[in-house]
């Protein structure tokens, strides 16, 4: 995609009850004029959010540019960890990949035509499962390259493809059908700071008791020694940090609206399709300052809680958008099971 003409990747946007944000959000989509839009949204959690969830669906009359929009729209509140991963099923029942954006993932222009290019090139390496739109490092890789390969996961702003996103598993059934001895066996491949294994065991043994989904994606790709795209520029300021936010209350490593610096075309691609060990090193870092969150996580330091917040907070969707208002729009409800419509 030449950075300007309209984007042929698909786009997916998950919104829920701030149209503010909803709205910033749209606008830069509309920017990159992508063919195909689908638009996710939870259901309100109570009455009093109806006309909120509403007024961020009605965003969607934003969309004046030629484009098939479809909605998957939940009647009732499914969740953060329910929603999206039903969510992202829906959209590649329809396509083999898609861009995908919460409404508090605020992205730079370049952030669209860097995704599609990079759909294109690895669509066939079946070691990449992840293309990341966010640059969190303190300092930037400087390898000469427009990004790097890493074992690790960013959900704020990314891109997949179908074939990548069948090895998720929101049940973990083969991380807990495995035996306690094989389990801390992979552990020991995976990871080389016992922190870090500290941290993944607690994640992943008590996922059901959050509203993580992105945890599991994570082992999707850990599991299977996969790899992320990550760009050495930084294209997604998250911007839904605040008292009003599902989980991203607090931002203890200023990580909230960071700046958009964008990235340069032509892409300069990376000699190996192998990750960068200082980058990783880097962010394994991240894991090594902070501890598991135990049962008395609000008790504990807030230093001691920065790597758990970051998962939380990097696996939510704050708010959805949709609404059936063009010709073209194709409309899905979303109920409970057995429940018909209204």
């Amino acid at each position: 995609m030449t950075p300007g003409a309209q984007l042929n990747t698909p786009v997916a946007l998950f919104l829920f009850n701030r149209s503010d944000r909803a709205q910033r959000i749209l606008e830069e989509i509309r920017r990159a004029r992508p063919t195909r839009l689908f638009l996710v949204a939870d259901g309100p959690r109570n009455a009093e959010e109806e006309a909120q969830c509403e007024r961020a669906r009605a965003v969607a009359e934003l969309v004046d540019w030629p484009c098939e929009v479809m909605t998957d729209f939940a009647e009732r509140n499914l969740g953060l960890r329910r929603r999206i991963p039903s969510g992202i099923e829906w959209v590649f029942g329809e396509v083999d990949r898609a861009i995908l954006l919460e409404d508090d993932c605020l992205p730079h222009p370049t952030f669209f035509p860097y995704c599609e290019e990079l759909l294109d090139r690895y669509s066939e390496e079946e070691r990449v499962m992840h293309v990341a739109g966010s640059q969190l490092l303190r300092e930037s890789p400087n390898g000469g390259a427009s990004y790097h390969f890493s074992r690790y996961v960013h959900i704020w702003g990314w891109a997949t493809w179908r074939r990548a996103w069948r090895r998720y598993d929101g049940a973990l059934d083969e991380w807990h059908a495995a035996r306690r001895r094989g389990r801390e066996a992979c552990l020991r491949r995976w990871f080389a700071a016992e922190d870090e294994r500290n941290y993944w065991r607690y994640v992943w043994d008590n996922f059901a008791t959050s509203t993580n989904w992105s945890a599991q994606w994570s082992y999707a790709c850990i599991a299977r020694r996969a790899l992320a795209i990550t760009p050495n520029r930084n294209m997604i300021s998250n911007v839904g940090f605040g008292a009003d936010a599902t989980n991203a209350k607090e931002d203890p490593l200023g990580i909230a609206n960071r700046p958009l610096e964008g990235i340069g075309f032509p892409l300069v691609h990376p000699g190996s399709i192998e990750a960068d060990v200082r980058a990783d090193a880097a962010t394994s870092h991240l894991f090594r300052i902070s501890s598991p969150p135990p049962a008395s996580a609000a008790r504990e330091p807030l230093r001691r809680r920065a790597w758990a917040a970051i998962l939380r907070v990097g696996g939510r969707v704050l708010d959805f958008v949709p609404a059936p208002i063009r010709p073209r729009i194709r409309h899905r409800d979303r109920r409970p099971p057995g429940e018909s419509a209204r």
